[in-house]
């Protein structure tokens, strides 16, 4: 299996520049100096799990490590983790690795059902990757760069959909399922207007559905007596959706230097691109 994503991030915050939304003063007793010390600490917590063959450091980058179980090997990756950490040094640093270490333990062992399938927003790019690893999942276009992927909705992560998960099941047939599961957490999504022109909206206790929110029609209606007409979309992390008026020409260079700061904490990154939805189509904003 791919690396799982975590899942129920804290979206407020941003990046750096802007980074002292929200935030606690106090920080968390324990702290990592650099991710290769993150990752010989859950390694070290791992090697005391039962039925753990061996975990083998990547001696080529300090993020990854390799398990094998029971004869079976996975790669794991705490990139995500150690920057979501440095960037939020307030959060608990033990319940967040516990999380880390559920999603490779607990959460395997969740099967795919109809009850638990979900559509995200990905890249094109990042499909392409998976895909590169001869994995198979469920996906389609989505507009411009983007793409809907399906994926199986777990207690503390996510991971990809695959055709074999649903047997005789084509995505015509999934599609409705899978954005019905998402429509469940409407009543979830926060709404957060410190941004002079637009909004930051997150999924409350779910902030990896926070981009799967541009696929409901539902969502669109909810907003439109603050976004009336077309919008610009700005989704720099899988775990924020950030909606602008498509009107103001000037406020474009702040979109994308609010783009550009969010990149700069490098982690649980999705796009560096400006988006548009005009008449209800998502395409890429170049100007």
């Amino acid at each position: 299996m791919r690396h799982i994503e975590k899942r129920r991030l804290f979206a407020m915050a941003l990046s750096t520049w802007i980074s002292g939304w929200l935030k606690p003063a106090n920080a968390k007793s324990r702290s990592f100096s650099n991710v290769a010390d993150l990752r010989a600490f859950v390694i070290e917590a791992i090697r005391k799990q039962p039925g753990i063959d061996s975990v083998l450091e990547d001696p080529r980058d300090p993020a990854k490590f390799t398990v094998v179980e029971g004869g079976t090997s996975s790669t794991n990756d705490v990139a995500n983790l150690f920057g979501y950490l440095k960037a939020y040094p307030e959060e608990d640093a033990d319940q967040l690795i516990q999380r880390f270490l559920n999603a490779r333990t607990k959460d395997s062992k969740t099967a795919a059902t109809e009850a638990n399938l979900v559509v995200v927003v990905r890249s094109r790019d990042y499909v392409a990757a998976i895909q590169k690893e001869g994995i198979h999942v469920l996906n389609e276009p989505l507009g411009a760069d983007l793409v809907a992927l399906y994926m199986i909705d777990r207690p503390d992560s996510m991971a990809q959909a695959r055709p074999e998960d649903f047997p005789g099941k084509d995505l015509a047939s999934l599609r409705p399922i899978a954005l019905a599961n998402v429509r469940r957490w409407l009543p979830s999504v926060v709404a957060d207007n410190q941004l002079a022109d637009g909004t930051l909206y997150y999924v409350k206790d779910n902030t990896m559905l926070s981009t799967s929110l541009i696929l409901l029609d539902e969502f669109w209606k909810s907003v439109s007596s603050r976004f009336p007409g077309d919008v610009l979309i700005a989704i720099p992390r899988k775990d924020q959706l950030f909606v602008f008026d498509d009107g103001n020409a000037a406020e474009r260079s702040r979109i994308r230097r609010l783009i550009d700061g969010t990149f700069q904490d490098n982690f649980n990154l999705l796009s560096p691109k400006l988006y548009a939805r005009r008449s209800g189509k998502i395409i890429e904003e170049r100007g």
